[in-house]
């Protein structure tokens, strides 16, 4: 099981990659970034985006179960109309 805290982090961290891609466009950051957070994000990046399509695969499979839509012989099925 995951403790708090890594959710925690994962959670943080997301938030923080958003504001910052927000922010400042690729070339924006090819130009102005310094070559420590450049290299960093070059050799890290292979294995948080594996990572982090493993997970989003999981997460979709989950989701996208759930929002398919309803087979056509589906007794749940709204057809509209007077009643």
């Amino acid at each position: 099981m995951v403790d708090k805290g890594s959710e925690d982090r994962f959670h943080e961290a997301i938030a923080a990659l958003e504001e910052v891609a927000g922010e400042v466009k690729p070339p924006q950051a090819w130009d102005d970034f310094g070559p420590v957070p450049l290299d960093e994000f070059w050799q890290s990046w292979p294995q948080i985006r594996a990572w982090g399509e493993w997970l989003w695969r999981l997460v979709d499979a989950d989701r996208g179960e759930r929002a398919a839509p309803a087979s056509d012989d589906s007794p749940y099925e709204e057809t509209g109309g007077s009643g």
